[in-house]
């Protein structure tokens, strides 16, 4: 995770200095004559005037305007814009709490014959609705600018929230119900909560760092020496959600990295990767990327194994789980820069032969048993609308599930014989939620690792879930070895998964490793 950039610090630290002084000033009386200066009787309650805006406090009130950013960070983060999304919530905390807070150390009464209404109750300083109007209008610039609006939309967003912050300070004046340093200091309090929220979730919306320092913090938009690379974007149209959006990013990231315009590769029903990673080599990219679940990302590193070309991940799916194992982040805007500005770093990765014929290649883990069966049985529509917990539910249906015979040579040792709830073959050894289930899987060891578990009852079942969620104790029927290579042959044709991504019955599988067959775009 990189520091806060200079201009952001500035940022930051100017607003709240700004606000600090000017709730000294407030309380040590010293714009009481500005405030008696600018002060008018307010609108009569029964006047046009007084309706109207007493009508227009209540719809700008601060509880409605964070409920639409509220609503709004929902929308980005369904759409993979997550520190935004996270940062819109964050913005609410300190908008939102910080004013009430404020207002109840300085404890300012409102001024005398303010219009006696519901939103003129309470403290005065500072305004709650300048604070909440002002966070509203902030959040609404950053999402067009990480969004990579047009300039039209970007400056009709800026109009509108000037607009409105105007609007919304002259209507708490006319009904007598603040003080102009009320309004003044609500303003820059919700000033300094937006920059405090986006820069706290990394989000960047300035351009560049203007009070940047020294060699290392050029410019972002400055041209990169040499001749302009070129990127390829194998991309998921049913994982991606706002296509849109994610072709202004992935431009506007390199345009301003000095990158070529992307080569768009499209998946499709029949096909979920092969034929563009294919693509993408014969036309000798720089980079590939690949926008979508574990299933598009594991099919364009099958392509890319032991090319050389470095990949990178955009997450898009439900699981991420290379994603999430390897410290990409599942953010678009992050993992983006991490595409073009991460160090590429030789990663293995695990080849699957099945019953000897079909061979597939995974850069997370494969199965069979129990797991590959609940990813088979999984409704996709609940997937879709619930995500994960759908798998618990097919989890729940399959219970009963009966053990597996299995005969698993490692390496060249003698083979062993287990009645196998579940044989996993691992890369990486982390799960969605943090749950280790191979504790020592490292993508870059030169070995895979096998998970054997064979509880013979539930009480055993327990037991080993107790051991895979807490890592406390030692639990005899789970089974961890390390090994360049494993034969796993199964009693019976069962169901085997990638990835993720059920691919059909299997009774024999070859793993072997592949160290530092994929080189993988990582952060920094």
């Amino acid at each position: 995770m990189k520091p806060p950039s200079t201009t952001s610090v500035v940022a930051i630290g100017g607003s709240i200095v700004a606000f600090t002084v000017w709730t000294v000033l407030v309380l040590g009386g010293t714009l009481e004559p500005l405030d008696e200066a600018v002060a008018i009787p307010a609108a009569e309650y029964t006047s046009a005037l007084g309706q109207i805006a007493a009508a227009f406090a209540l719809v700008t009130w601060p509880g409605v305007i964070y409920v639409l950013v509220a609503v709004a960070g929902w929308w980005l983060r369904k759409r993979r814009l997550l520190y935004l999304g996270l940062a819109m919530w964050v913005s609410i905390v300190i908008g939102w709490g910080g004013h009430l807070l404020i207002k109840m150390l300085v404890r300012r009464p409102r001024p005398d014959g303010a219009m006696d209404v519901l939103t003129t109750s309470g403290w005065a300083y500072p305004s709650g609705h300048l604070t909440a109007i002002t966070v509203g209008g902030c959040m609404a610039l950053a999402a067009t600018i990480v969004t990579r609006q047009g300039r039209v939309m970007r400056h009709g967003v800026w109009f509108a929230a000037v607009g409105l912050t105007v609007v919304v300070g002259l209507d708490r004046w006319l009904m007598g119900a603040h003080w102009f340093s009320d309004i003044v200091g609500g303003f820059i309090w919700g000033a300094a909560a937006s920059a405090i929220a986006l820069v706290s979730c990394r989000v960047r919306v300035l351009p560049k760092d203007y009070f940047a320092l020294g060699p290392e913090s050029r410019d972002a938009d400055e041209a990169i020496a040499g001749p302009p690379k070129r990127c390829a974007i194998v991309y998921n149209p049913v994982k991606v959600e706002d296509l849109d959006t994610f072709r202004r990013h992935v431009a506007h990231e390199l345009e301003t990295h000095g990158w070529q315009a992307p080569i768009w590769l499209e998946t499709t029903a029949d096909d979920p990767g092969h034929a563009m990673a294919q693509k993408a080599l014969e036309l000798e990219v720089d980079l590939v990327m690949a926008a979508g679940g574990d299933g598009t990302v594991r099919v364009v590193c099958e392509e890319l194994a032991d090319t050389g070309v470095p990949f990178a991940v955009i997450p898009a799916g439900t699981g991420n789980l290379l994603a999430r194992n390897l410290q990409i982040p599942l953010d678009e805007q992050s993992a983006l820069r991490v595409a073009l500005e991460g160090t590429p770093t030789p990663m293995d990765l695990v080849e699957i032969v099945i019953d000897e014929e079909h061979r597939y290649v995974s850069g997370v883990m494969a199965g069979v048993g129990i797991d590959a069966v609940i990813m088979d049985r999984t409704d996709a529509d609940l997937k879709r609308a619930v995500g994960s917990a759908a798998y618990f539910v097919a989890a729940a249906q399959n219970v009963d599930h009966p053990p597996l015979p299995v005969t698993i040579i490692i390496d060249d040792d003698e083979p062993v014989t287990r009645e196998a709830m579940l044989v996993l073959v691992g890369n990486v050894g982390m799960l969605q939620g943090g749950i280790q289930i191979i504790p020592d899987a490292q993508a870059d060891d030169g070995y895979l690792d096998l998970l054997v578990a064979s509880p013979t009852s539930a009480v055993d079942l327990l037991r080993m879930t107790r051991k895979v969620l807490t890592r406390v104790g030692d639990e005899e029927n789970l089974e961890y070895v390390r090994a360049r290579r494993v034969r796993i042959e199964a009693g019976r044709a069962e169901q085997f998964q990638l990835d993720g991504d059920t691919e059909g019955e299997a009774r024999v599988v070859d793993a072997t490793v592949m160290p530092g067959a994929l080189t993988l775009m990582k952060p920094s």
